[in-house]
């Protein structure tokens, strides 16, 4: 058994996660330039503006930075991404942990004396609880995230302070994944009685972060407040305010007004550009580990015929579609494969166009009308008649479903394909989605980090939390269990490259686009620095007004 350090060991975790392609994102953030080192002042409230309400505070069951931005001040995790360095892991929650000779046993050491918003003091079953919850939720409580757990025999607590966690095979990967930011400690007295009522933590935020929930009002406010007994260092704000701001020029506007401080999530290139004019303001573009899909049901007919899916793919110009949507959502980047722009995991240019409508990525140069030809020769061969209609319900807020959505609606129709868009708030959106009350949709895909096991095991495994369209595939799983505990680095490489040409080559789901997005904040904000993933450095404590 060896004692590792969080940061030593994400040292080398994340610097391979970065070698995967987070360093290709990471290089790519437009960020400001920095100022002379100030002295932080303590007090004021930090207004800030989310797109929209969250569908609701869970953040286990959450897919949506919605919930995230107003949860992250609020909860901890086990790990955190290193604020200062995306390659490195710190302490939240577990002060060490260590690893078994064999690396099939995680072994964490939580800090004493953490308090619960609730006056609770945090204990070892609060973590087991909170991790068995995200690998196996209960009933009525959905996981997306249960995947990156797929690789876990048991957690187990060894005493008040310390959670063991055997792994059915060795994992590399497996900090980050446990620590992602979506996998924070719930107190189990609360959650527990809520989760036999299917009913989770819908409506309640109890956490251990710098901030606690005091107010929420459906479409007018969220307000957080300083929390005096967090564990860490006290955060400077007194104070952060959400306010739903569902319109990216109303935020822009708003933000240019001085009525907020900040907003993280501007899609737009047109509303970026006009607020990177303004003198008193930041304004920085990041690529993130964010891609738009194309997403069958396979259980509704005729979508669990492979020609069917394939004749998707084939409509779908993605160069044409980056250009177009790309300015409205941030879709402007593609990668080659299954992993972010710039993997060293990536495809050849030879291996991706074996697959139909992937030879139309950018610079590439596929012939759209043959493409075209041959999707309609695949629909007449399966039975799909001309005319075929087709309901894709949308999310509305966010432009990376709502756009895309729209655009890709319009491709299908060139096909012969009568494709009618169902705009939905996210709430609806997902409440459809998880039941797979669709017959296809888009969703855009946010992942947190960019190791190979956290995008292909949530978003393109059978047991992954993104598995929308309902489909099952021993053979892929295998290839990805295979992959995940392989240690050799070149014959991981092969692995994850047969992974990719065997999922792609099913038209489960279907890549259209990377995301990156925008974030603008008044000059008086001090403190945050943008991740290359919109989910990781949000929980606020070191933010602080020069004002």
């Amino acid at each position: 058994m060896k004692t590792v350090s969080p940061s030593s060991a994400a040292r080398m975790t994340r610097r391979k996660a970065l070698l995967t392609g987070g360093t290709a994102l990471a290089a790519a953030i437009a960020l400001p330039h920095m100022s002379l080192a100030q002295t932080p002042k303590r007090g004021g409230t930090l207004r800030v503006s989310n797109g929209g309400d969250p569908p609701d505070f869970d953040l286990h069951q959450a897919v949506t930075y919605l919930t995230q931005f107003i949860g992250a001040p609020c909860y901890s995790t086990l790990l955190r991404i290193d604020p200062k360095d995306y390659n490195k892991l710190l302490p939240d929650l577990a002060e060490s942990y260590e690893v078994s000779a064999d690396s099939k046993v995680v072994t964490f050491k939580m800090r004493a004396g953490v308090t619960f918003h609730n006056g609770m003091t945090l204990t070892a079953e609060d973590v087991v609880y909170s991790l068995e919850r995200i690998r196996k939720p209960p009933a009525g409580i959905v996981s997306v995230r249960k995947g990156m757990l797929g690789n876990v025999a048991s957690i187990t607590a060894a005493d008040d302070r310390t959670v063991v966690i055997r792994l059915t095979e060795p994992q590399a990967d497996f900090p980050s994944l446990v620590s992602n930011p979506f996998n924070v400690i719930y107190p189990k007295k609360v959650v527990e009685p809520l989760d036999t009522q299917g009913q989770g933590m819908k409506r309640q935020i109890v956490g251990t972060g710098p901030f606690r929930l005091i107010q929420a009002v459906d479409g007018q406010i969220y307000e957080l407040e300083r929390f005096d007994k967090y564990f860490g260092a006290p955060a400077y704000l007194d104070k952060i305010q959400f306010f739903p701001i569902k319109g990216e020029i109303e935020r822009g506007v708003a933000l240019q007004g001085g009525r907020i401080d900040a907003c993280f999530f501007f899609p737009n290139e047109s509303v970026l550009a006009n607020l990177r004019k303004q003198p008193n303001l930041t304004e920085l573009r990041r690529p993130t580990p964010t891609s738009i899909n194309l997403i069958p049901n396979i259980k509704v007919k005729p979508f669990d015929d492979i020609r069917v899916r394939q004749a998707l793919s084939l409509a779908i110009d993605r160069d044409a579609f980056i250009k177009t949507v790309g300015p409205l959502a941030g879709a402007s980047y593609h990668s080659v494969g299954l992993m972010p722009p710039g993997s060293p995991y990536a495809l050849t240019t030879e291996e991706i166009t074996q697959f139909g409508g992937y030879d139309t990525l950018p610079g590439v140069g596929g012939n759209v009308a043959a493409n075209r030809a041959k999707a309609m020769a695949l629909l007449e061969e399966a039975g799909v008649p001309k005319g075929f209609k087709i309901v894709m319900p949308a999310r509305g807020d966010v432009p990376a479903f709502r756009d895309a959505s729209i655009n890709v609606a319009a491709q299908l129709k060139t096909i012969g394909l009568d494709v009618t868009v169902d705009i939905r708030d996210a709430g609806a959106f997902f409440a459809l989605e998880n039941k797979g009350e669709f017959q296809l949709l888009i969703h855009s895909i946010g992942l947190s980090g960019s190791l190979p096991d956290q995008i292909l095991g949530e978003g393109y495994t059978s047991f992954g939390g993104r598995n929308y369209g309902s489909w099952k595939d021993d053979a892929i799983d295998d290839i990805f269990r295979a992959q995940s505990r392989e240690a050799d680095p070149q014959k991981r490489k092969a692995l994850i490259r047969q992974f990719q040409l065997t999922f792609l080559k099913t038209f489960y789901h279907m890549n259209l686009a990377w995301v990156g997005y925008g974030a603008a904040y008044s000059t008086k904000m001090k403190g945050w620095t943008a991740m290359p993933d919109i989910y990781a450095n949000m929980q606020m404590e070191s933010i602080w007004l020069d004002a």
